[in-house]
């Protein structure tokens, strides 16, 4: 059993000190109150390579969504509105991966159809004659 914690500092005092971004395992939250748009956007950027991002928002909150989203893209495997990524469904086009450190491979996942490409290798064969391929790509 573990007690949970939820702890609040400001965005200026989170962007000064790196290890507020540090992964936390356990129950653990961490609210980071922006003074703006601006502030928030230089928090994303800040971030290191995450499995997920979430973003919480209202219908008058889309501008800013739609701004953040670029920089989520590049930080995260998977981006939710509105919601927890507790859960993972195992699907076609599910994405449990992100950028290092979150994965140290970004383009595979550990879940869903596509998770099979971690234990792939792509070769090429050039000039190779076809009975001397592998049967799968006659």
């Amino acid at each position: 059993n573990a007690t949970p914690y939820l702890f609040e500092t400001t965005g200026e005092n989170w962007l000064a000190n790196h290890v507020l971004g540090e992964e936390v395992f356990g129950p653990l939250g961490l609210v980071v109150r922006v003074r703006d748009i601006a502030e928030m956007q230089a928090i994303a950027r800040a971030l290191e390579g995450q499995l997920t991002c979430t973003i919480h928002m209202d219908a008058g909150d889309a501008a800013d969504a739609r701004s953040l989203m670029p920089i989520l893209e590049r930080k995260a495997g998977r981006i939710l509105a509105n919601g927890f990524p507790t859960g993972v469904e195992v699907s076609d086009t599910m994405v449990h991966g992100g950028p290092y450190p979150a994965s140290t491979n970004f383009g595979a996942t550990s879940v869903g159809t596509m998770s099979i490409r971690r234990f792939l290798r792509p070769v090429c064969y050039q000039n190779i004659p076809t009975d001397v391929l592998p049967v799968d790509l006659v």
